[in-house]
């Protein structure tokens, strides 16, 4: 959530924010409805301190004020129960705002408009024409996507064999290398209450596209970013604390309503999905440090993984609701011959910190501060094991594993005949 006093002292500069990032003339409206809001509550709050020292004055004067007492208690409740609404319907509307993008990020609301920053590795050559990873997967046996879908419909992964026993690997590789540099592990709940994903910036933007159980107030979690984020909501944070880092692998369920029919195939965009996610907590000034570690961290499993990569710059309309600044790592997937972003890495600023009250006690101020949040996937199961089939695949049908992953996986390659 922006910052209300910034709105309400720059409304100019929010709104060419606004604009920078293409949020659509529903958030330019939500601004101006806000600043309405906003001044009629300043307005009742005022009316409401007036009537309390009335009050106040009333009862000092004793039996002789018992009238007047009356009609001005009734008069306060009234005007308390008018700003109970007013608040309420004035932080609904400024949830609606999307984050500010950072100074530093590239301007333009398509992702051609995004800007390539690097790239490691060279994408595998090969003296054949290399298949999907679905096909890959189907020929092994360790992939069936039909029977996934009479047990669920379409776009859910169902893996076998060799198949459930790499994706399991890849998780404990990934795990055990952030736990080594630092990070908690956790293992949440994986239904979120709705106060929860408001929090984090999921509602109500995008309730569209999550998974819901309405009798219960539960939400399908669409990230373990949220219940990453959200560990310390409602809590004051010593600055000697910080910075936290958290990691979790958990499952992921996202309807997808609005995805393109042509990336959807295999393992790229499911309604379920397991990923292991990095969050950090830090102060404004340690978060650039705390972006470059999870970055850092989420190229370290590429790396060793041997997938050939590039890292690419977010332009402002094509930022996540919550982010202020984020890269993306777009793996090289030689079945469809082209990069696929496989991990987010994001800056949220105190957006997330603000609508769920997280603070910091800074050691050299009385006054407690928001801390920033940073969250990046490192990695999500399913691509990063597409991602592998297709680098790996060999003109015999097999496919040849990364010696870092050979260990936790107890095989160097899976062929037709495992």
């Amino acid at each position: 959530m922006l910052n209300d006093r910034s709105v309400r002292e720059h409304p100019d500069e929010t709104l060419v924010g606004l604009r920078r990032r293409h949020a659509g003339p529903d958030a330019e409206s939500a601004l101006e409805h806000w600043l309405t809001l906003d001044a009629g509550r300043r307005e009742t709050a005022t009316r409401r301190d007036a009537l309390a020292r009335r009050v106040a004055e009333l009862r000092a004067a004793g039996s002789t004020a018992g009238p007047d007492l009356r009609a001005a208690e009734h008069e306060l409740r009234a005007v308390d129960e008018a700003l109970v609404v007013v608040a309420a319907q004035a932080r609904r509307t400024l949830q609606r705002l999307p984050n500010l993008p950072d100074a530093r990020v590239p301007e333009g609301d398509e992702p051609e408009h995004n800007v390539e920053l690097r790239r490691w590795g060279e994408p595998p050559a090969f003296d054949f024409a290399p298949k999907r990873h679905d096909e890959i997967g189907a020929a092994l046996g360790i992939l069936d996507l039909p029977r996934a879908t009479r047990l669920s419909g379409p776009r859910f992964p169902l893996l076998i064999g060799a198949g459930a026993r790499l994706a399991r690997a890849l998780a404990s590789f990934m795990l055990d290398l952030h736990t080594a540099h630092g990070y908690l592990e956790v293992a949440p709940p994986h239904l979120l209450k709705t106060a929860t994903l408001e929090g984090t910036g999921h509602l109500p933007r995008f309730a569209d596209d999550l998974y819901t159980v309405p009798r219960d107030d539960l939400w399908l979690s669409p990230t373990a970013e949220a219940q990453l984020v959200a560990l310390h909501a409602g809590e004051t944070l010593p600055e000697a604390r910080l910075p936290l880092a958290y990691t979790a692998c958990a499952p992921a369920f996202r309807r997808e309503a609005g995805s393109a029919r042509s990336a959807t195939r295999g393992l790229i965009r499911q309604h379920q999905f397991d990923k292991v996610e990095l969050v950090r907590i830090a102060t404004p000034a340690t978060a650039d440090t705390a972006f470059d570690a999870i970055l850092a961290e989420s190229e370290e499993v590429l790396r060793r993984l041997g997938l050939a990569y590039r890292v690419v710059a977010l332009c402002a309309g094509d930022l996540p609701f919550a982010s202020q600044r984020t890269l993306d790592l777009e793996v090289w997937m030689p079945g469809q011959d082209r990069y696929v972003e496989i991990a987010s890495i994001s800056d949220c600023g105190p957006f997330q910190s603000r609508r769920l009250n997280i603070r910091y006690k800074p050691s050299t101020s009385a006054r407690a501060r928001h801390p920033h949040t940073l969250n990046g996937s490192a990695l999500p199961i399913g691509r990063t094991l597409a991602a592998l089939l297709e680098s790996g695949q060999c003109a015999d049908g097999s496919v040849a594993l990364p010696d870092a992953l050979a260990a936790y996986a107890g095989m160097r390659t899976i062929d037709p005949s495992r």
